[in-house]
């Protein structure tokens, strides 16, 4: 089955990972999105012992578990990504 993809992309401010959303609509009319973070930082303390301990022990007590975030500073930034993503949103790619 064919399909059309379009993605919308918002790096960080400090250009160290980017925010990603894609759109794929399928010949049928189904409709998929993926949203992903795309991080060029890997850190290897995550993998250590210690590391999972403390994970386990935030995620026990509600604590978030953060691994990637993207930064955005101001608001100029974050409508660009609100108004491409209703762009995205509104797109029939089987019409462009």
């Amino acid at each position: 089955m064919n399909k059309k993809e379009k993605m919308i992309t918002l790096p960080c401010d400090c250009k160290c990972c980017m925010f990603v959303v894609e759109k794929t609509q399928w010949e049928n009319g189904e409709i998929n999105y993926n949203i992903k973070i795309q991080d060029s930082i890997y850190d290897h303390n995550y993998n250590t012992v210690w590391g999972r301990l403390k994970r386990a022990a935030m995620a026990l007590f509600g604590k978030p578990v953060t691994f990637s975030d993207v930064f955005l500073d101001g608001e100029e930034n974050y409508k660009k990504l609100i108004a491409d993503m209703t762009d995205l949103l509104n797109s029939d790619l089987y019409s462009e």
